[in-house]
């Protein structure tokens, strides 16, 4: 019976598990939901995601909706064909995602009990593995998603910008991460610009998320 709801971003430094993973899938019996007609509110913290591989190139993304710590998160006992995602801390002041990947109007979410806690079908990866440059440092999975960034003014945003021009803004970063520098191919620029007024980037659909060594994920491309 679907059921209306109100209400958080992606994406997936395991997914080299992937190949071996989708192959032993178990299948959950959860109800689907359908919330009220409202954006979701999310706000600049650590995050919890878990993935459900479907196949190679099919990965849902569910992000948790119920208060959770991170040894919580850790704790959680995920079956075969389920990884979790690392925490991440999000780099925009507040945002929204518009609707679930798969509904066909704003304010509808996919909301699942799953393992204990409530999650929301916020994303789904479409294509991994996807190669960006010849150094190997950075690494690209496109992404099915409704996601609106929300950066304050005097925000500094960190922007990577490809050898053809386009422009990266970055989304979140690993929650334990060992070092705040990723390394940067050379054809590509990493650049700051501090922001004068409220910025709203509304992601495309899909997105491509492009991880640094670090696990820093840049998202785009965004024109502003």
């Amino acid at each position: 019976m679907k059921h209306k709801h109100v209400s958080t971003y992606f994406n997936s430094h395991r997914l080299f598990f992937i190949a071996v993973i989708f192959t032993l899938l178990l299948t959950i019996d959860c109800t689907k939901s359908t919330p009220v007609e409202s954006e979701t509110e999310i706000n600049a913290q650590v995050g919890f995601e878990i993935l459900e591989i479907m196949s190679a190139q099919e990965i849902i993304t569910w992000k948790n909706l119920s208060s959770m710590t991170v040894e919580e998160f850790e704790a959680i006992e995920l079956p075969t064909g389920w990884i979790k995602n690392q925490p991440r801390e999000g780099e925009a002041d507040s945002g929204m995602f518009a609707r679930s990947p798969d509904e066909t109007a704003d304010g509808i979410f996919d909301d699942r009990e799953l393992f204990g806690y409530l999650w929301r079908h916020v994303a789904t990866v479409i294509e991994t593995g996807i190669k960006l440059d010849d150094q190997v440092l950075l690494s690209g999975n496109r992404i099915r998603k409704y996601h609106t960034l929300i950066y304050n003014a005097g925000r500094t945003l960190h922007i990577l910008t490809s050898p053809e021009g386009e422009r990266y803004v970055r989304v979140s970063r690993d929650y334990g991460r060992t070092t705040d520098d990723p390394a940067i191919p050379d054809t590509w620029n990493l650049i700051q610009e501090v922001i004068s007024e409220e910025m709203n980037i509304q992601l495309p659909n899909p997105t491509l998320n492009i991880r640094a060594d670090n696990e820093d994920s840049f998202q785009g491309p965004v024109v502003f």
